[in-house]
């Protein structure tokens, strides 16, 4: 009687065990599913308007930032290879408008990059010197 005693026994434990991490994994599924679906998702920097301006050559960027921060414009050729770099400046939240020179004899199409610590955003425009 022993024998039968120890595999019930064996069988209880396997069917509470089994019991226990079904409601584990349920459980970190439906937390997974929360943070995926319900979960506030962090704002950025949002690239409003971007125009070239050619009487001074300048690039007029228009930005919406959700928090302060620091933002570190960028020119980047048609190729995505970096062409300058614009030093980084310091802005409040709100909406901005940024006027950078640009230098050069350029024409073509290149890629404005707008990066914070968190985030990339790329616009393509054109310069049309003739």
């Amino acid at each position: 009687m022993t024998a039968g005693m120890d595999l019930e026994e064996i069988r209880t434990f396997l069917l509470i065990s089994l019991s226990i991490l079904v409601v584990v994994v349920a459980y970190k599924r439906f937390r997974q599913y929360v943070q995926l679906h319900h979960a506030p998702i962090p704002q950025h920097v949002e690239l409003v308007k971007l125009e070239v301006m050619y009487h001074p050559h300048l690039l007029r960027v228009e930005l919406s930032i959700p928090v302060p921060g620091e933002v570190f414009p960028a020119m980047l050729s048609h190729r995505h290879a970096l062409l300058h770099r614009w030093p980084a400046v310091q802005m409040a939240m709100g909406d901005h408008v940024l006027e950078l020179p640009l230098e050069g004899e350029l024409d073509g199409h290149y890629y404005f990059e707008i990066a914070t610590g968190t985030q990339r955003t790329e616009r393509r425009f054109t310069v049309r010197r003739s």
